[in-house]
């Protein structure tokens, strides 16, 4: 089911399918990626329990040996969300654990996603509560998808600009296995990136974040842009497919991060992972503003 936020300045859409935000417009040009098939189908996934991919498609839980098999970024996205508030400026929607997910997940939760648009910008936030007996860990993210060209240029004529511009460490991937290499992790400075087919021949560019980030999508014909900043989401990722021409780029925090080569599969240990005791509740968010 299709639901909308406005005001005088965006237009937004959303689907209760995956709690997804699927349009972003602004003076009649539409910022986020329509989805295609040929590239990538999605718009702006929510990635839960898991970001990125498990190796071999598996995990297990300490010293429980049972092992549960999770496809990438997890199974919110495809799954039907409740909306539980609706108002001029604010949607909520809400996932709650159930027999299906618990075959591949066993814990009991409740996740709500919530959409808050006020002028210019559009706020995203992640709650989710533990309500079973026993520590639950997970990984939870953002995977929005920006149009590129917003309406002028070509992919060449835009820039990622990383703000602050201080020391970050670069995780790099492993594009046979999509698996991150922690060895291979080395301090940098990045500041601008010029977009280039070429700059994501490795898959994602994926960094630690600061306490407080932003990352703007701008080019060199008009005013246009595109801001998404947030705090406390201690990666973010940078993506757009490679070897094909397709005209978006992602811009993804996250509060997680896909396996490493050389994990031992046991979720507890996995790096970057999530733990919440049980009663206690997860909270985290990231605001998408429309220049």
């Amino acid at each position: 089911m299709k639901n909308q936020l406005k005001n005088d300045q965006v237009e937004v859409i959303f689907d209760t399918f995956g709690a997804e935000m699927q349009s972003i417009k602004k003076d009649g040009i539409e910022y986020l990626w329509q989805g295609d098939k040929a590239f990538w189908a999605r718009h702006s996934p929510v990635l839960f329990p898991i970001v990125g991919k498990l190796k071999n498609g598996e995990y297990h839980i300490g010293e429980d040996e049972t092992n549960y098999k999770m496809g990438g970024h997890g199974f919110a996205r495809d799954n039907d969300f409740e909306l539980i508030h609706e108002d001029q400026n604010d949607l909520v929607f809400e996932l709650t654990s159930n027999e299906d997910t618990k075959n591949i997940y066993p814990y009991d939760f409740n996740f709500k996603i919530s959409y808050h648009l006020v002028d210019n910008k559009i706020r995203v936030r992640y709650v989710v509560e533990n309500n079973d007996e026993k520590t639950m860990y997970f990984g939870i993210g953002a995977h929005p998808a920006f149009n590129v060209p917003f309406e002028k240029g070509d992919f060449e004529d835009y820039t990622l600009t990383i703000f602050p511009l201080e020391k970050r460490t670069f995780i790099p991937l492993n594009p046979p296995t999509g698996m991150i290499d922690l060895d291979a992790r080395e301090e940098v400075h990045v500041h601008k990136l010029p977009l280039t087919r070429d700059l994501f021949n490795r898959d994602a560019l994926v960094y630690t974040s600061s306490p407080k980030m932003e990352v703007t999508l701008t080019n060199n014909l008009d005013d246009h842009s595109v801001k998404v900043n947030w705090e406390e989401m201690p990666f973010f990722g940078l993506w757009s497919p490679y070897p094909a021409e397709a005209p978006f780029v992602c811009i993804e925090p996250w509060c997680g991060i896909t396996d490493d080569d050389n994990t031992d599969g046991d979720i507890t240990n996995k790096f970057g992972i999530n733990s919440l005791e049980p009663a206690e509740t997860f909270r985290c968010e990231y605001i998408i503003e429309i220049n």
